[in-house]
């Protein structure tokens, strides 16, 4: 992978030279509260986004997913970690909105779609699992009801040129992804990020949510881009948008989902995101399975999701709960990690992602200190 060419001026500031015309991604280290506080990137121009996003990019934007070769040492015991603590989720706060909706015709045919392998239902490591569509037939608009469009599709440019991911809204204006979708490992930023909720074929319902700031934890920002990472995870704050002359966050409109430190293993979960072996990265998948504990704080689960899919949610009691639903559940739809890599061995299918740590755990730069940081002092969250 290639790597930015740095400048290093004074007051701790490090700018980036970025290809094709983009803006500089500045990153700033400090100090508060006893923690690096994380390096962010700057944002771009909603004009440069909406000229430089076309659809022939979008459908030609590369996955980033990260793999691993070795096969995976699983244990349905789980590790030593602090104590558990979950933040609620939000409902919309206004009514679906079809002004919003934007049709690109062609923008789902993805140039990765044929190139990787077809899945098996059950691979050879032995884990099971379920895989559907999330929306079960384009007619449904099951997208406009919580929580189903919280996860969306995120575009990004980095030196070799335009990549896909996937993302979740897990505050009002803050989504959620794996940290190799927002920086190289190696103290380097990608830019352009363009947020997609819901995004079903060609159409994208919700519209094109710019960013506003890049946050990484430290264990992806300096280890060497190397999966597994015990905190492959990044933050997003997205820009607000004025709609009918009205100030809005995407969460408005799609919810959020909460989110859980330390969650426990094994646990049943729901993986989403837009896999490219798996309806070519145009529609958002749902894979259903039971979660072990892997290596370096990673949560490890059979699943046929492959490239495309880095940074979706990995969702604890996913959808509309029931009436008498056990109290533990604290009211659903809970993430707690993002999709960090799959594994490559022949016949094995099985994907990790990173257990969310708290703020401070371990004395590094955690998901949590990305929640706290971002939202510190401002109502975008």
């Amino acid at each position: 992978m290639n790597k930015y060419r740095l400048i290093f001026g004074g007051l701790g500031l490090v700018a980036a030279t970025l290809p094709l015309g983009a803006q500089q991604a500045v990153a700033q280290n400090a100090i508060r509260g006893g923690h690096d506080v994380p390096a962010t990137a700057a944002p771009g121009t909603e004009e440069f986004l909406q000229s430089y996003w076309t659809a022939d990019r979008l459908a030609h934007a590369k996955n980033l997913d990260l793999m691993m070769a070795t096969k995976p040492t699983l244990t349905h015991k789980a590790g030593v970690k602090g104590a558990r603590q979950i933040v609620q989720g939000g409902l919309p706060t206004e009514a679906y909105d079809e002004s919003l909706a934007v049709d690109l015709p062609g923008s789902d045919q993805h140039a990765d779609a044929k190139k990787l392998a077809t899945p098996n239902l059950t691979g050879g490591s032995g884990l099971p699992f379920t895989t559907n569509k999330l929306y079960p037939s384009s007619g449904a608009k099951l997208y406009t009801a919580f929580p189903y469009g919280t996860v969306g599709h995120l575009f990004f440019t980095e030196p070799s040129g335009d990549y896909q991911c996937s993302a979740s809204v897990i505050r009002a204006n803050v989504i959620a992804t794996a940290g190799h979708c927002v920086a190289d490992g190696n103290g380097n930023y990608y830019t352009n990020w363009v947020f997609i909720p819901a995004q079903n074929g060609t159409v994208q319902p919700y519209g094109q949510w710019n960013w506003a700031s890049a946050w990484t934890s430290s264990a992806w920002w300096s280890g060497g881009g190397v999966v597994p990472n015990e905190q492959d995870d990044a933050l997003i704050i997205l820009a607000t948008r004025t709609i009918k002359r009205v100030v809005h966050r995407v969460g408005d409109y799609t919810g959020y989902l909460g989110y859980e430190y330390n969650a426990p293993a094994p646990n049943s979960l729901t993986q989403l995101g837009y896999p490219c072996n798996l309806d070519g990265c145009s529609d958002p998948v749902a894979n259903y399975a039971q979660a072990s504990s892997g290596p370096t704080n990673n949560f490890v689960w059979g699943s046929a999701v492959q490239g495309g899919g880095s940074g979706g949610p990995i969702v604890q009691d996913f959808g509309q709960a029931p009436s008498g639903v056990p109290s533990e559940t604290l009211g659903g739809n809970i993430a707690v990690a993002s999709f960090s890599f799959y594994y490559t061995a022949s016949g094995y299918f099985e994907d990790g992602g990173s257990i969310f740590y708290a703020p401070g755990q371990n004395g590094e730069r955690t998901f949590g200190d990305l929640i706290n940081w971002a939202c510190t002092g401002t109502t975008n969250c």
